[in-house]
């Protein structure tokens, strides 16, 4: 199967502003943890923090997902990606499965455009950048290779995404 850039789908103003408030205190306790990475073609490695044992997050914030996409899947992982300058990721794919998912939620509380942090999928060896806007997700099949894009100097802080890995259910 082969998928197009119409297959990356986003969603802003995704959770309510109450949802996305837990969503930034729950990324402030002190459970990151240093050395994941995406180390397909060498890479840097950045900030996790597992989520996979937060119900918030895999049954409250899913069935969020699932009722706005309108779609029903299995969830395989659920974390956040922290990046700080300098650690990019590099092109991999989630999954090799064409029924696989991948969602992005852009999670810092604020973002500026002139900050980076995108990010960057290679459809058939031409690049499509997605916009880091907090709040918005998007969601798209784990087989398109991506990364994401390092921030600029001007930004300070961790650059935030959560992530799930889901597996779309049969109808």
């Amino acid at each position: 199967m082969t998928f197009s850039e119409k297959d990356i789908i986003t969603y802003d103003n995704f959770l309510s502003a109450e949802d996305f408030k837990s969503v930034s205190d729950y990324l402030k306790r002190p459970k990151w943890k240093w050395g994941h990475g995406s180390f397909s073609e060498g890479g840097y490695e950045f900030w996790i923090m597992d989520l996979m044992t937060e119900y918030f997050f895999t049954n409250k914030l899913l069935n969020i997902i699932i009722e706005k996409t309108g779609q029903d899947y299995f969830l395989s992982r659920c974390y956040c990606n922290g990046h700080t300058y300098g650690t990019a990721g590099t092109f991999h794919q989630d999954c090799l499965d064409s029924d696989g998912r991948t969602v992005l939620l852009y999670a810092n509380d604020t973002w500026k455009q002139q900050w980076g942090g995108k990010t960057v999928f290679d459809i058939d060896g031409k690049y499509h950048y997605n916009e880091f806007v907090s709040n918005s997700i998007v969601i798209f099949p784990g087989v398109i290779p991506h990364r994401a894009e390092t921030t600029t100097r001007d930004f300070t802080g961790l650059r935030k995404t959560v992530a799930w890995k889901l597996k779309l259910k049969a109808s």
